[in-house]
């Protein structure tokens, strides 16, 4: 028998996947005569340290079994306060938006240390250093389409880059300026071999020519936002005019004398006429925005097959041509967008026809085309809602394209083929609004600083490609990661801070 030590129950040649299975069954009320005895000769101590090891366990499970504040509450942890974790805290205050002058008071107020504003300035200056070392050590190769656009903040512009399938951060300068020539140089950075969208600004469209970008991408979004919200907008002024004439309608039956019916009648015609332009104004609108919107989709649903570039911006020529007579600002700016610039809103399709071929090749055309008739049609419900003989037709097209391709591919390969042409599709082929997506996180940032500089636009250039999406189809992952760099579990090592450590 070992000989017994001052340690009781923590010795170390008992552990613990040992000592649960003996307070168990020395613990149970079923226990027979002699397990004492029996457990002690079993593991080779004595029947002391048997009776230690069930006293344990039966504090254990007394402690944690006693009754708990009800509802959620925060468990109780107790932080080492040093250096690192008010560095941290402040790199995190900075991420979030809080400035520099309001950091200190946080950090006396939840960790009861007082800092001053120029302590936290220097220490925010060093991690802005390393996050720039950072950005310019990584240098992923760019497997995607790009986006550009520009974040003014303190009234100076900011360049920004993104990548339309990570929304990693591949450049945020502070120029002096956002003219042709400077994003020339942004985009002659390693960036002009990529496909590339912008919103069609003066300044994007030069340094894309600068740059010699092959595929310049123009915005759907910038086009379809202001079409439908004009929509919108002619749709009720035409219910307004109704109820007017309605409302005026009801003072008509409501009158009693000559004059006031003569005058009421009168005024309900007036109305009534104003009203029936409105509405045929909308009506004529409505059906030019629906023709713009059909030209949005990637495929040809009647044939399946990639839209024709030049077909589709004649298309939309000839709507914008339609436009151009039509008085007021909004109409005027449609009819130039729609007329000049129709032919840069395609240019994705070469880009997304050499990406369909390896899917053409490994199942055939006809497969690929019905498929992409099939997505299209799904694609279509989704986009706007239907009207019910809208949502038969494509109904009937969906089940007519899915036995087309049952046909071709057969059932067992067809959810493999379907994966791969939606892999191709749902990427993101046209318009700058991801590069907008991240203007949005970052502009409210920037606008709370008094100051920014190219340091500052570094520290959240590389806090944004860390940091791990929250939710949809990237969630769990940081752009970073999605464009193939390594990330710690703790990326802020890479700003040379330490772990946090816990008392």
């Amino acid at each position: 028998m070992h000989k017994e030590t001052t340690m009781g129950i923590r010795r170390d040649d008992i552990p613990s996947s040992q000592r649960v299975p003996i307070v168990i069954e020395a613990l149970s009320p079923q226990r027979a005569w002699g397990t004492i005895s029996r457990l002690a000769r079993d593991h080779a101590v004595s029947r002391q340290t048997i009776y230690q090891m069930v006293a344990a366990g039966r504090a254990a499970l007394a402690s944690q079994l006693v009754p708990g504040a009800h509802g959620p509450h925060p468990t109780r942890s107790d932080v080492r306060v040093d250096r690192n974790r008010l560095v941290r805290g402040s790199v995190i205050l900075t991420e979030v938006g809080v400035s520099q002058r309001d950091i200190p008071r946080c950090l006396e107020e939840l960790l009861d240390t007082a800092v001053s504003p120029s302590w936290v300035n220097a220490r925010l200056a060093q991690v802005e250093a390393a996050a720039h070392q950072v950005n310019q050590r990584w240098q992923p190769a760019i497997g995607e389409g790009l986006s550009g656009d520009e974040i003014y903040s303190n009234g100076l512009p900011n360049l920004l880059v993104v990548g339309n399938e990570s929304l990693y951060v591949y450049a945020l300068t502070r120029p002096p300026d956002c003219g042709g020539e400077t994003w020339g140089c942004v985009l002659l950075d390693g960036l002009a071999g990529a496909p590339f969208a912008s919103d069609a600004g003066t300044g994007l469209a030069a340094g894309v020519k600068l740059a010699q970008v092959e595929h310049h991408q123009l915005d759907w979004d910038h086009l379809l936002r202001p079409v439908w919200g004009q929509v919108a907008r002619l749709e009720e002024q035409a219910y307004t005019a109704l109820a007017a004439c309605e409302a005026r309608a009801a003072q008509f039956t409501q009158a009693q004398t000559p004059k006031r019916l003569a005058h009421h009648l009168a005024a309900w015609e007036r109305l009534q006429a104003e009203a029936q332009v409105k509405v045929d104004r909308y009506d004529q609108f409505r059906q030019l925005a629906i023709q713009i919107d059909a030209e949005f989709g990637l495929i040809d649903r009647p044939t399946g097959d990639l839209r024709q570039p030049q077909c589709a911006a004649e298309n939309l020529r000839q709507v914008g041509r339609q436009l151009k007579g039509w008085a007021g600002a909004i109409y005027t700016k449609l009819s130039g967008y729609l007329v000049n610039l129709a032919a840069g809103l395609f240019s994705y399709l070469p880009v997304l026809a050499q990406a369909l071929q390896p899917v053409e090749a490994r199942w055939g055309a006809p497969a690929l085309r019905a498929l992409c008739q099939l997505w299209q049609c799904e694609a279509d419900t989704k986009r706007h809602p239907r009207t019910w003989p809208e949502r038969q037709q494509l109904q009937r097209e969906w089940e007519a394209n899915l036995e087309a391709a049952v046909a071709v591919l057969g059932l067992e390969t067809l959810s493999q083929a379907w994966a791969e042409v939606t892999h191709v599709l749902e990427r993101a082929w046209r318009g700058s609004m991801l590069a907008e997506c991240v203007n949005s996180l970052l502009r409210p940032l920037l606008n709370g600083r008094k100051h920014t500089d190219q340091g500052c636009l570094e520290l959240f250039r590389f806090l944004h490609n860390v940091h791990p999406f929250q939710r949809g189809k990237r969630a769990g992952h940081s752009p970073a990661q999605l464009v193939g760099l390594e990330v710690p579990d703790d990326p802020f090592t890479l700003l040379n801070l330490e772990p946090k450590v816990s008392i």
